[in-house]
C-alpha cells in the first residue's frame, strides 16, 4: 500500500491521485519513465533551480515535438538521491526546516509515471550579527567604512550559503586589490535552528603592504621571450594590485599567439611578491572559412588567413575575404603592437568593397592607418585617416533628379577622425552588467583634399542592468550628425546617416525608416535611436526577449527628431553558440511607410547591441 502522506502536505495536495504510490511501494524489477517532473510547495527557490539539483529529468521541451520516441527512463535510486539533493540545496539557501516528499503517479495504461515533488519551505534562518576583525594593517577610516558597508551578507538577511562565502570571497579580493597580497579570511557560522538565527564572523589577517617582484616567463617555445614580458602589465617595486595579473594575462591572450596563459605568485609570505608566467604556444597561423547568414545581407561568405607573429614580434598580417547578396570586400590589415609606445599600437587597412543598397550601388577603394591608445583597460582611443576613391552607380533615376547633391558620380574622399570606445561591461560578446560609451569625430575635405567636405559625429550609450530572478535589462540611445562644410551643399547617399532593420529600429525594413523618396530611402543628416530589451534565460542555452526600438532621420543637421520617433516592438529568442548569441526577433513596426510589411523577423548574430 501506498505510504500515507504526513499531514502537513494534506493542504497543498489535496485530493491525491488514485494510482500515487511512493518509491519504496514501486514495483521492484519494472521498467518505468519520466512523462513529468512538478513541483508544488517551492516559493523561495525557483522550479529552474529545483531542476538543475536533479539527475532525474524529462525530456527537453524542444524535443517534445519528437513524438515518436519514449520518454527517458525513470531511475528510482538516482530519483531518491536527487530527493536528498533538494533538501540540502534547501539548506544552502538557508531553509533548514525544509521538508521535501513525493508522489509517484502511475498511469492505467502504460509506464510512463508523473513525479510530484511536495515541498514544505518552514521559515528561514535569518542573520541576526555580522562580526569583522580587520587584522594586520589598518585600513584608512573611509575605506574601512566603505568595505564594510558592502559586504554581500547583512543582518536581516536569509542566511545563504552562497552568500556567506561571497563575502569571503569579496574581503579577499579588495584586499588584493589594495596591495594586500598575502590576505587570509576566515569564517565561522553559528546557526541556532531553534531560534531560526545565525550569527556570522569574518577574520582578516591582511599580511603585510606587498609590491611586484620579479616576474619570470617560461613556455612558448619558438617565441621571443620579449614579447611576452612586454605585456605584463606591472613592474617590479610597483605595489601590488591582483587587476594587473588579470591585465596581464587579458594582453596575453589578445596577441593569439598561446594556447593557454598561466599566472603564478610565490607561496611566501613576504612583502615582495614573485610571479611567474608559464605560456603555451598556439599555431601562428589561422585559415578561417565561414558561412552565415542574417535577413538583411541574406547568406554571406568569409574566408581569412592571418600570421600572427609576421616578421616576429607579435605583428600580425591578415588578409579577408567577404561576400553577400548586400556586400563584397577584399582587404588587407597589418597591426604592429606597441606602436609608437608601450601603450598603443597602430593598423594599416587597404580594402576594396561593394555595396547594393536599394537607391544606389557604391564601389569603395579605401587606405586607412589608424592608431590606438589603451589609457586604461577599459577605454581605448584612437585616431584613423582614410583616403577612398567612391564610384556611385545604379542610383534611382527620381532620386537623382531631385536631389543631384547627394548623388555625385564619383570622387575622392580624404577625413582624419578621432574617438573613444570604453566598456565597462562584464562580457564583449554578451554583456549583462555594466556601461559601454563611444563617442567619435571626423572631419572630411576642406584643407584635408577630396571632393567631398563635411563633419561628422557619432556618440553612443549602452547600459546593462540584471534585474531579479535573471531577468535583465538592456538599453541603448545613438545620436549621430553629418554636417556639410566648404563647397559642399550636401551630403553624398554613401555618408549619410539611415534607420531602421535588423540592429536598428526592428520590426522595419532595411533603412525605411527616415524620409523616402518612390519608397526608396535617402538617408538624412541627423540620426536618434533607441532600444530598450527585457532578457530572460529558458535554458542554458536559450534565451527570450522582449523590445522596444524608436528612431527617426532628419534631412537638417543637428536636428534630432525625438518628437517625431517611430516605433517598433516585438520578441525574439536568444541561443548561445560558440561565435556569439544567434539571434532571432520579430518585429512590428506602429508605422510602417505605406506598401512595406507589417512585420519583419530578423535572424543575425550577436545581440542586437
Amino acid at each position: 500500500m501506498p505510504r500515507a502522506c504526513p499531514a502537513f502536505l494534506l493542504v497543498l495536495l489535496g485530493a491525491r491521485a488514485a494510482l500515487a504510490v511512493q518509491l519504496d511501494a514501486l514495483e521492484t524489477g519494472g521498467e518505468w519513465r519520466l512523462r513529468a517532473l512538478v513541483f508544488r510547495g517551492n516559493h523561495a527557490v525557483g522550479t529552474s533551480d529545483l531542476r538543475g539539483a536533479m539527475t532525474t529529468a524529462t525530456r527537453p521541451w524542444y524535443e517534445r515535438w519528437r513524438v515518436w520516441r519514449p520518454p527517458p527512463e525513470f531511475d528510482p535510486v538516482a530519483f531518491r538521491s536527487d530527493l536528498e539533493h533538494l533538501r540540502r540545496l534547501y539548506r544552502t539557501r538557508g531553509y533548514y526546516h525544509a521538508r521535501v516528499e513525493h508522489d509517484l503517479e502511475l498511469p492505467e495504461k502504460g509506464d510512463a509515471l508523473v513525479a510530484v515533488v511536495y515541498i514544505d519551505e518552514g521559515p528561514p534562518v535569518l542573520v541576526e550579527d555580522v562580526a569583522v576583525s580587520l587584522g594586520g594593517e589598518p585600513l584608512p577610516a573611509a575605506e574601512r567604512e566603505r568595505l564594510l558597508a558592502s559586504l554581500p551578507l547583512a543582518r536581516g538577511q536569509v542566511f545563504a550559503g552562497d552568500t556567506y562565502d561571497r563575502g569571503v570571497t569579496y574581503l579577499r579580493a579588495y584586499y588584493r586589490e589594495h596591495g594586500f597580497a598575502r590576505v587570509r579570511v576566515r569564517k565561522r557560522a553559528e546557526v541556532d535552528v531553534r531560534r531560526d538565527g545565525a550569527r556570522v564572523a569574518y577574520t582578516v589577517d591582511s599580511g603585510p603592504a606587498c609590491v611586484f617582484g620579479e616576474a619570470r616567463v617560461s613556455g612558448g617555445r619558438g617565441i621571443d621571450p620579449a614579447v611576452v614580458r612586454r605585456e605584463i602589465a606591472f613592474a617590479p617595486g610597483e605595489p601590488f594590485r591582483a587587476s594587473r595579473l588579470e591585465q596581464t594575462r587579458t594582453n596575453l591572450e589578445g596577441l593569439k599567439l598561446f594556447r593557454t596563459v598561466r599566472i603564478e605568485e610565490d607561496k611566501s609570505r613576504q612583502a615582495r611578491v614573485g610571479v611567474r608566467v608559464r605560456v603555451l604556444g598556439a599555431p601562428k597561423h589561422e585559415v578561417r572559412f565561414g558561412v552565415g547568414y542574417d535577413t538583411e545581407e541574406q547568406i554571406r561568405g568569409l574566408a581569412g588567413w592571418r600570421d600572427y607573429s609576421f616578421l616576429g614580434g607579435a605583428r600580425q598580417l591578415g588578409f579577408t575575404a567577404r561576400a553577400s547578396f548586400l556586400r563584397r570586400s577584399i582587404a588587407a590589415d597589418f597591426l604592429q603592437p606597441h606602436f609608437p609606445g608601450a601603450h598603443e599600437g597602430f593598423r594599416f587597412l587597404v580594402s576594396e568593397d561593394q555595396e547594393d543598397e536599394e537607391t544606389y550601388t557604391n564601389q569603395r577603394a579605401r587606405l586607412s592607418p589608424r592608431l590606438e591608445w589603451q589609457l586604461f583597460p577599459t577605454l581605448t582611443a584612437y585616431g584613423f585617416y582614410r583616403f577612398e576613391y567612391d564610384s556611385l552607380s545604379g542610383v534611382t533615376p527620381l532620386v537623382a533628379q531631385l536631389l543631384p547633391d547627394i548623388a555625385p558620380r564619383s570622387g575622392l574622399l580624404s577625413g582624419f577622425g578621432f574617438g573613444a570606445d570604453w566598456n565597462g561591461t562584464n562580457d564583449a560578446l554578451d554583456p549583462t552588467r555594466g556601461w559601454a560609451t563611444s563617442a567619435s569625430v571626423e572631419p572630411v575635405g576642406g584643407i584635408l583634399g577630396g571632393k567631398f567636405s563635411f563633419v561628422r559625429l557619432h556618440g553612443e550609450g549602452r547600459r546593462y542592468q540584471p534585474l531579479f530572478a535573471g531577468l535583465g535589462a538592456a538599453f541603448r540611445l545613438h545620436l549621430g550628425a553629418v554636417e556639410p562644410t566648404g563647397s559642399s551643399r550636401d551630403v553624398p547617399l554613401f555618408e549619410r546617416l539611415y534607420a531602421g532593420g535588423i540592429g536598428s529600429v526592428r520590426g522595419y525594413e532595411r533603412r525605411h525608416v527616415g524620409p523616402l523618396i518612390a519608397g526608396d530611402p535617402i538617408g538624412g543628416r541627423s540620426l536618434v535611436e533607441g532600444s530598450a530589451e527585457l532578457r530572460h534565460p529558458v535554458t542554458e542555452k536559450l534565451g527570450a526577449a522582449v523590445f522596444a526600438d524608436a528612431g527617426q532621420v532628419s534631412l537638417r543637421s543637428f536636428d534630432f527628431p525625438f518628437d517625431d520617433l517611430r516605433w517598433g516592438f516585438g520578441f525574439g529568442l536568444r541561443y548561445k553558440s560558440p561565435v556569439g548569441p544567434l539571434r532571432v526577433d520579430l518585429g512590428f513596426p506602429l508605422e510602417p511607410p505605406r506598401g512595406d510589411s507589417r512585420r519583419q523577423i530578423h535572424l543575425s548574430v550577436g545581440q542586437a547591441f
